[in-house]
């Protein structure tokens, strides 16, 4: 009977909301509203027990906020000390993947188990192939099903993509290896599809020699090619912004009785548990949060209160976790990174606007790193993403990309493409670098390219309290990661409260969106480059619904610099300065920033951007660019920032 009720309060409050969509907004005026909230319940001596509090907005904190959300009776606060989705989040190859490389990690642990095949790199015992071989297996089955669920649900955002891998004379697996493996993959995809009522069958095609790739992509030109095969994936038109509606979906959901916040710009520097025999739960954590925006009416630090912890701190989990009296020190991840160079010119650009078939990503199986070139498209603007993985890394906060990886990505790319489709540095307008935490309990001993990329939950405790740690959860499966640790906080407030919570709904629960987002979601069909007047609605459309408030987050982890993209005389790649002059001045009358933080704002993305770009031409361009100043200081717009 309770769960009837449960039930019918949740769809009465979704049809509230879709009522009230048109004055949905998620802009920094949210954050400090809840912000306030958070000091007047402080200062009022309030009840309220958060049921968790989630520290790190990227995809593993999102993943959790929205899967609380949907039970429509839970309380959760996220806090994240930058803008969500920043950091690793937002500097992925956007891929939404069950991976098919892990598929072939786990054959090879198989044949490492079974002494058929030796690799002097994994010194580990037969039981550690096998169990490696069996969480990367259920990575790759259970991946299936995720990027189904959020192709189905979060709208234009994933979508499908063609790819091809190429078998190359130094692969490390044999041709018939590499189309058994691939086909394996697509019947996981037919097996999840019928399995919801869907008809599919396989959409494999193979190539047996490189004459058979060049009659299918005729920009072709890889003599050494011995074979391939086309398979369908996923694919995130913008990372950071699917983990932007992902937590911003969980925010619509809140209620009066169940508060869900999420506080960007806001860090945790303290936590500790408190008994209390006598309190519901025999007590709680008291979290100290730290404001990082700028407001001088509002305290610099709040208290809340929490039954449980969440750890979704990403590669800076090991610090999160000893932010407290009694710290223990130690290291639980080792630090993958991979580059990403953007380019285009105007033939690339044409090419693929001309002629679909070209739309495809290539995938060629090398010997050492794998690499993911593929073409992506933001409104009207067609350009070639490069990705690198597996590299081993040591300080988080220091993530510059390097030239031999550059050099690495132009070289695995032209190898594949004749010579009108090689790209050089000149063409190259964007390039950075993400950081995977991985879960290694042998500290580092093995290499990064051999850990399962499996993600791992740990619960410990401190003092009396649960904590969980979240590790390496990729793009692709943060619902997953998200719904496993919502149940384990819902056993935990039942245990310590009795209070039950509902259900998690993520599975089949759309995405709510806003009105005219359509518009601008990157991958959709209408055509804006160029068009001045759109990049000004798009930034004030960010400002409002995306938590846009920081101008270097907004054009490199959103990926608006590519709405500065033009070509020059000769056809190579460019940016128009003005183009970044005019979202700086937009974003600086809808914020309210003075001369001065404005100033701060551009050389903050300047910085940046030339650092990243030290070996690409463009990069020196922007550095030693000076924005005109304003004749006078913009004043605040209504609501975006009180």
């Amino acid at each position: 009977m309770s769960q009837a009720r449960g039930s019918s309060s949740r769809h009465h409050q979704h049809h509230e909301q879709q009522q009230h969509a048109a004055d949905r907004a998620f802009a920094m005026s949210d954050v400090v509203r809840q912000y306030r909230e958070l000091v007047e319940e402080e200062r009022s001596g309030s009840a309220l027990v958060h049921d968790t509090v989630v520290i790190g907005g990227g995809a593993a904190g999102a993943g959790v906020l929205r899967d609380l959300a949907s039970r429509g009776n839970a309380s959760a606060l996220l806090v994240d000390r930058g803008p969500f989705g920043g950091q690793t989040s937002s500097k992925t190859g956007k891929a939404i993947h069950p991976g098919i490389r892990y598929l072939r990690m786990a054959f090879h642990r198989m044949l490492l188990a079974a002494h058929l095949r030796r690799d002097p790199k994994i010194k580990q015992t037969t039981a550690q192939n096998l169990r490696g071989a069996w969480l990367d297996l259920q990575l790759v089955w259970y991946g299936t099903r995720e990027r189904k669920i959020l192709i189905e649900t979060a709208d234009d955002t994933v979508e499908e993509i063609p790819n091809i891998v190429f078998v190359l004379p130094d692969s490390p697996e044999k041709k018939w290896a590499v189309f058994f493996g691939i086909s394996l993959y697509d019947l996981f995809t037919t097996l999840w599809a019928w399995c919801g009522l869907q008809a599919r069958f396989s959409r494999v095609k193979l190539f047996r020699n490189g004459k058979a790739l060049h009659r299918e992509l005729p920009n072709l030109d890889a003599e050494d090619v011995v074979g391939g095969i086309l398979y369908w994936d996923g694919k995130a038109n913008n990372d950071k912004i699917l983990v932007l509606k992902a937590i911003r979906d969980a925010y619509y959901r809140r209620s009066a009785g169940h508060p869900i916040r999420a506080l960007s710009h806001v860090e945790v520097v303290h936590h500790e548990w408190h008994a209390d025999r006598a309190a519901p739960g025999g007590g709680h954590f008291t979290v100290t949060l730290a404001r990082r925006f700028d407001h001088d009416d509002l305290p610099e630090q709040v208290t809340v209160k929490a039954h449980t912890l969440t750890n979704a701190a990403g590669p800076w989990v090991d610090q999160v976790r000893n932010r407290t009296a009694e710290p223990d020190g130690r290291q639980s991840v080792v630090y993958s990174r991979g580059t990403h160079l953007e380019a285009t010119n105007r033939f690339i650009h044409e090419a693929l606007t001309a002629d679909p078939r070209l739309q495809v990503g290539l995938v060629p199986l090398n010997a050492e790193r794998q690499h993911y070139l593929r073409p992506f498209q933001q409104h009207g603007l067609w350009y070639v993403q490069c990705t690198t993985t597996d590299r081993a890394h040591t300080d988080p906060d220091l993530v510059v990309p390097e030239e031999d990886e550059i050099e690495e990505l132009l070289h695995s790319y032209n190898a594949l493409v004749d010579d009108r489709w090689k790209i050089g540095r000149r063409d190259i307008f964007n390039v950075f670098c993400g950081i995977r935490p991985l879960a290694s309990g042998d500290g580092g001993k093995i290499a990064v390219q051999d850990i399962s990329r499996m993600f791992r939950i740990t619960r410990r405790e401190h003092g009396g309290g649960p904590v969980f740690d979240m590790v390496n959860v990729k793009l692709t499966e943060f619902r997953w990661a998200g719904r496993e640790v919502g149940e384990l906080i819902a056993k935990e407030v039942r245990r310590r409260t009795s209070r039950v919570l509902g259900r998690s709904t993520t599975r089949t629960l759309p995405f709510l969106n806003v009105p005219g987002e359509h518009r601008y979601t990157p991958g959709g069909a209408e055509r804006h480059w160029g068009d001045r007047e759109f990049v000004a609605e798009k930034v004030a459309h960010h400002v409002r619904h995306q938590m846009a408030g920081s101008y270097a987050d907004y054009l490199l982890n959103t990926g608006a610099v590519r709405d500065a993209v033009v070509f020059d005389g000769e056809g190579r790649c460019d940016i128009d300065l003005a183009v970044l002059e005019l979202v700086l001045d937009e974003m600086a009358a809808l914020l309210g920033w003075d001369t001065d933080r404005r100033r701060a704002e551009w050389e903050g993305f300047a910085e940046v951007y030339g650092r990243n770009m030290a070996w690409a031409d463009l990069g020196e361009k922007v550095r030693g660019h000076k924005p005109a100043e304003p004749f006078s200081v913009p004043g605040a717009a209504a609501g975006a920032t009180e």
